[in-house]
């Protein structure tokens, strides 16, 4: 695959996420439309309140200079859950960015994804794919996409929090997790109360609930991959900005 010089199953640091909007279609929706179609109707029967809206896929993805860098290609959310079930052997590609909240007496604020949505029950930060509100002046802006959804879940303006230096990120295969750890003020008590009021009050229902994670085996059996591997390298390295730039998790 295309962009193998991005390090497999570790985290590790990043500058950059620098990827190109390309009007044209990716060639493999292109390729795999029929089939993409298909899955779709599938899922409308099985579960029809997924959303059909508008994401971004990418191709030619690779490290260059500290950056990941790649095109970008608008698609129907029906090509990301072709592609989670087919796992195509192809330059296809779904990167996305996280928002690792961090209270201020150490724990990290994760959130479980409710029934009516995708990954139903999963744990993680927020997070999500990017869409067509995160494309600035032709370009992804991966960075404004994990404030936003830190907003939209969580209801917190992580603008205002501590942001760490670099930005941090995962691959296995064709998904690459983009994350920033960021340092809030508050103890894990008052985020997760703040953060289930916002969830009681949110006209979208995607977020079951607050996660608070002291150490590694605190997310629980359904916690995703990339998440597990960002929470295992946090409490090996919580300080901001040292130690991990060469680090990793192998």
């Amino acid at each position: 695959m295309p962009g193998s010089s991005i390090p497999q199953n570790r985290v590790f640091g990043l500058d950059a996420a620098r990827l190109r909007v390309d009007a044209a279609e990716h060639p493999w929706r292109v390729a795999e439309q029929g089939a993409i179609a298909a899955h779709w109707a599938r899922e409308q029967v099985e579960r029809p309140f997924l959303f059909n809206g508008t994401i971004l896929l990418h191709r030619g993805l690779r490290l260059e200079d500290g950056a990941i860098c790649g095109i970008s290609h608008r698609a129907p959310y029906a090509a990301i859950l072709h592609w989670v079930k087919t796992q195509p052997e192809a330059d296809v590609w779904h990167l996305f960015g996280s928002a690792v909240m961090l209270s201020s007496d150490n724990a990290m604020m994760l959130i479980r994804m409710a029934a009516k949505t995708a990954n139903a029950g999963k744990v993680y930060a927020p997070a999500g794919s990017l869409d067509e509100s995160d494309i600035k002046d032709g370009h992804v802006d991966v960075e404004g996409s994990i404030l936003r959804e830190a907003m939209e879940e969580t209801g917190y303006d992580l603008s205002q929090a501590e942001p760490e230096r670099r930005l941090l990120a995962w691959r296995q295969g064709g998904r690459v997790a983009v994350f920033r750890r960021f340092q809030l003020d508050e103890p894990a008590s008052r985020l997760t109360e703040r953060i289930r009021d916002h969830i009681a009050t949110g006209s979208e229902d995607e977020i079951e609930d607050v996660v608070v994670v002291r150490r590694p085996g605190d997310a629980g059996p359904t916690v995703t991959p990339y998440m597990q591997a960002m929470i295992e390298f946090h409490f090996d390295n919580p300080d901001f900005n040292s130690g991990w730039q060469t680090g990793g998790i192998g």
